[in-house]
């Protein structure tokens, strides 16, 4: 059998430690006997993490351990209260409470301190919860009673080791496919069609060989199915091309050979337009000379319908209440095609 290259061992390890199912004696004997990579994958250190944690989650190690896997990029697990429940059991559970505590949570140098500052520490594990209990420890050295407070609190191990084993699953749960498994759907999964239409025939012997008789006799019948028809590009066959040229210049001669017809028929417009307002002037202007004669025969008429309405309504019904309002307007408007219409109201009494 042939050794294993680094990049082949770095493969096997990320799908198989990478794999929460692999028994964690499995998962350890592959890597003591297959050479470790240079540049491990994200999930094979995130994997092997999550492993060692599981031995032994709630001590000092186990400290070291969650923050090294609150540096690992896209930590959307709660790291941060798992982080927090161990140091402070770490602090509250030691006989020397003094001394837990100051390595611990004092300023500037305690190692949760250090973690969980806004400044230097690690995003994941940063918050304002974080940052109280903290300061509670540290001020706690030399007052028993807080000690006291605080040993209740936080020095039950069943409470921090439960933190833990909630981070646990949720991270594995967020661990993601290998990249054996994202290989695998591009060569004989969803993606197998277009991996192999762009592939060079070498390369396609290999994945004969890893897709086996069955699968590459079904992916290679796709292949020589016809594209869908919306997939091509018919703007760029040189038939169309041929076309469009064509009429490009049958709209150039045309344009040579007839003349606009747009200026000729704007002036017309423009003529028509003009007699139309002088139209509607002269007709205004002779309303207005007739306007006084109007208004004195309409006045007559008002005058005699005052007086042949009744002098008052009470003789008809003397428990009524009424009023009675008598007028007559005239109006007249000039209406323009491009203006507002003008309405004028008089008054006659």
């Amino acid at each position: 059998m042939p050794r294993l290259t680094p990049a082949d061992a770095s493969l096997i390890l990320d799908h198989v430690v990478g794999d929460s199912s692999t028994p964690t004696a499995v998962a350890n004997k592959l890597l003591a006997e297959l050479p470790f990579p240079s540049h491990p994958t994200p999930r094979l250190l995130r994997s092997i993490l999550l492993r060692r944690l599981d031995s032994d989650p709630v001590s000092a190690t186990a400290l070291d351990l969650l923050q090294l896997l609150a540096s690992l990029p896209s930590t959307m697990s709660p790291v941060a209260a798992a982080h927090l429940a161990v140091a402070a059991f770490l602090a509250a559970s030691t006989a020397d409470f003094d001394a837990a505590a100051q390595a611990l949570f004092a300023h500037p140098s305690g190692r949760a301190r250090c973690a969980v500052d806004e400044e230097g520490g690690y995003p994941a594990l940063v918050s304002p919860e974080a940052i109280i209990v903290a300061d509670q420890f540290e001020a706690a050295v030399g007052n028993m009673f807080s000690q006291d407070v605080l040993r209740r609190l936080w020095g039950n191990r069943a409470a921090a080791e439960g933190r833990v084993r909630e981070l646990l699953a949720a991270e594995w749960t967020l661990i993601g496919p290998s990249m054996l498994e994202v290989a695998a759907v591009r060569i004989v999964g969803d993606g197998a069609v277009e991996t192999w239409r762009v592939a060079e025939e070498p390369i396609r012997a290999k994945y004969r060989v890893l897709a086996g008789e069955e699968k590459t006799r079904e992916i290679l019948c796709k292949l020589e199915e016809p594209e869908p028809a919306s997939h091509v590009d018919l703007i760029s066959t040189p038939e169309v091309n041929k076309v469009i040229d064509a009429l490009k210049s049958s709209c150039a001669d045309l344009h040579s050979v007839v003349d606009d017809p747009l200026p000729a028929a704007k002036a017309t417009a423009d003529e028509v337009l003009a007699a139309m307002m002088d139209k509607a002037i002269n007709i205004t202007g002779e309303e207005g000379n007739n306007q006084t004669t109007n208004c004195s025969v309409v006045g007559r008429n008002a005058e005699s319908l005052s007086k042949a309405a009744p002098s008052s309504l009470m003789d008809w019904n003397p428990t009524a209440r009424s009023f009675q309002v008598s007028f007559l307007c005239v109006y007249w408007f000039i209406s323009f095609e491009d203006g507002p219409c003008l309405i004028h109201f008089e008054k006659l009494n």
